[in-house]
C-alpha cells in the first residue's frame, strides 16, 4: 500500500544534515504489524492487475531512507531538493487496484485510506537551554558533559521546560515518551501524534537528521 504523507518541512540552515542541496524533507508512515503476505499478488510488468503493473514499474527516490520499527510499522523519510520543495504538494497516486474487496488488513493508514486533510505547518523559534546539544538521559538536577540539563524536577517538569512539552519541534530538549533513544544528535525532530500519525497513543517519535536514528514509544 502506499504510504500515508505526514509532513514536508523546509529545514534550517544547520539541520540541512545532507548538505544544501537537499534543504528539506518529506516523512511518511505506513503500517505492516497486521498485514498477511499474498504471495499470489506478484509485481510483474506483464501482469493483469494495474496496481501490480504499476508497482513492478516503481523506483526509488533518491533521497529515500527506510525505517521498520519492531513491531514493522514501516516509515520512510525522503531528502528533498530545492526544486522538489517549491513544487508543493503532490497528490497520491490513483487508486489502481481492480474490484472487489479492498479491505486492508494492516489496520494502518496509507495515502488512499482516511487522511487528514493538507495543512500548513511552520517553524517557530523558542527558549531552550539545551538548543544545539545532544540529548541525554539524566535525572532530576544532573547535567550532560556538554551542559544539557534535564526538563524534569523528580516531581514533574521545571518551568522552562512545561511550555514546550508535547510540541513537536527540531532539536533542544527531548521529551521521549519512554526511554530515551540511543544515537540522537542535536539535530533530531522529535514528532508528536500529528497527521494520523499513531504511536500508541500519546507516543512520540524521534527521526535523528546526522545519525539516521529513528525510534518511537507509546503513551
Amino acid at each position: 500500500m502506499p504510504m500515508m504523507h505526514v509532513l514536508t518541512l523546509w529545514l534550517p540552515a544547520g539541520f540541512q544534515r545532507r548538505g544544501p542541496q537537499f534543504p528539506g524533507i518529506a516523512i511518511f508512515a505506513g503500517e505492516g504489524q497486521f498485514a498477511v503476505e499474498d504471495t499470489s499478488a506478484i509485481p510483474s510488468a506483464e501482469s493483469a492487475d494495474p496496481f501490480l503493473r504499476d508497482l513492478a514499474a516503481a523506483e526509488d527516490h533518491p533521497g529515500l531512507l527506510r525505517r521498520r520499527d519492531v513491531i514493522d510499522g514501516e516509515f520512510a523519510i525522503l531528502w528533498l531538493t530545492h526544486d522538489e520543495l517549491a513544487a508543493g504538494p503532490t497528490a497520491p497516486r490513483p487508486d489502481l487496484r481492480v474490484g472487489g474487496d479492498h479491505g486492508d488488513e494492516s489496520e494502518g493508514t496509507n495515502a488512499w485510506g482516511e487522511v487528514e486533510p493538507t495543512t500548513d505547518i511552520w517553524l517557530i523559534p523558542r527558549a531552550d537551554p539545551n538548543a544545539g546539544k545532544a540529548p541525554v538521559e539524566l535525572w532530576g538536577d544532573e547535567v550532560g558533559p556538554d551542559g544539557y540539563v534535564s526538563p524534569s524536577t523528580g516531581n514533574g517538569l521545571t518551568d522552562w521546560a512545561e511550555p514546550l512539552f508535547a510540541m513537536s519541534h527540531l532539536g533542544g530538549t527531548a521529551f521521549p515518551i519512554q526511554a530515551m533513544p540511543d544515537g540522537l544528535t542535536p539535530w533530531y525532530l522529535e514528532l508528536e501524534e500529528i497527521s494520523g500519525l499513531n504511536f500508541g497513543g500519546g507516543g512520540n517519535a524521534q527521526f535523528d537528521l546526522e545519525s539516521d536514528t529513528f525510534d518511537w514509544a507509546c503513551g
